[in-house]
């Protein structure tokens, strides 16, 4: 009998090791704060057993919106080492739901591996009837144990869907089908007879084929974002470039469209401090362009990525080139 792969799972807090006051606290389960060890969630999970051999990663347990520039470094260093050093075939990380998307989107720009790395939250507690994380958990251990999800950068798995780290985005509070990839779909399905099938493969540049460098570093260049709204003007653009910022991502309206107003802003910070400026939409599906003039006024434009990944590529790009024609090309090819 062969023997199984070696999945590594790293447990960093989260609704999906949450536990409730009661099983129908569905809610308000952080204001309980207990919580599942990560052993103890894996004892729950014997069927694991049959799929692969399943350590855990000692990490740090901390609510997703806690998470601060050096977590995701000291993760990246965790996941690097475990494949180097330890030989794991693939890795698992759980992750609360506010932010996994983001965090999954750094691992895509700068692991180096092609070996699977598969992130997986839940939208109810480990205590609450019908809670998801367990099969979540099953699901996607399989899919980092399956030789069809190598190469194919950081990938999501929630609900029995397989999504890029690039596409996908959490579009619902409380619902478990949450997470979607508007503009593109899912690549593949961890499927009810327990087969990991795809349909898709990513064509922008991930993991291997990126240029980002981060050995080393302690913190990434300050990247803030900005809502535009009707009436917005360029006081929080000016404190953003106060506080440390080199770069600005704009949640504007429609297509990636600003305030006359931050747009003067813009480009006072442009020429006062060098600020790198990139255009998103807050709509949360569709592209953002980059017209001539735009291009002229140095606007770096986000294609269809949403407003906080921008944020993440561009902080990143920040650590290779403050040249705004280089970053829209880093930006167009990832």
């Amino acid at each position: 009998m062969a023997s199984l792969p070696r999945i590594g799972i790293i447990f960093t807090g989260g609704t999906i090791d949450s536990v409730g006051h009661d099983r129908l606290d569905l809610a308000w389960y952080i204001e309980a704060n207990q919580k599942v060890s990560g052993s103890e969630l894996l004892s729950r999970l014997p069927e694991l057993r049959n799929i692969a051999d399943v350590r855990e990663i000692p990490f740090k347990r901390l609510p997703s919106h806690a998470l601060v520039d050096s977590d995701w470094l000291d993760l990246l260093g965790i996941v690097h080492k475990a494949f180097l050093d330890d030989g794991f075939d693939g890795l698992v990380v759980t992750h609360g739901t506010n932010t996994l998307e983001e965090t999954a989107y750094f691992l895509n720009l700068t692991l180096k591996t092609e070996k699977p790395v598969v992130l997986v939250g839940a939208m109810r507690p480990s205590s609450a009837i019908s809670a998801d994380g367990y099969l979540n958990i099953v699901n996607a251990v399989r899919t980092a144990a399956s030789p069809e999800s190598q190469g194919l950068g950081c990938l999501v798995v929630m609900n029995d869907t397989i999504f890029s780290a690039r596409d996908v985005t959490k579009n619902s509070t409380y619902r478990v089908e949450a997470f979607q990839s508007r503009d593109v779909g899912p690549l593949g399905f961890a499927d009810a007879d327990g087969q990991v099938v795809y349909y898709h493969r990513p064509v922008k540049r991930h993991t291997t084929a990126t240029p980002f460098r981060v050995d080393g570093l302690t913190s990434l260049p300050r990247v803030d974002v900005v809502l535009s709204y009707v009436g917005a003007d360029g006081a929080l653009i000016e404190a953003a470039v106060r506080a440390g910022a080199q770069g600005i991502v704009s949640a504007g309206t429609g297509a990636g469209r600003p305030t006359p107003a931050e747009d003067a802003a813009f480009d006072r910070m442009r020429d006062e401090a060098g600020l790198i400026m990139c255009l998103c939409s807050r709509i949360g599906s569709g592209r953002a362009v980059r017209s001539p003039f735009l291009r002229k006024r140095g606007f770096v434009a986000g294609d269809n990525l949403q407003p906080w990944k921008a944020r993440v590529l561009l902080s990143l790009a920040l650590t290779q080139t403050r040249n705004p024609d280089d970053i829209q090309s880093i930006f167009d090819s990832h």
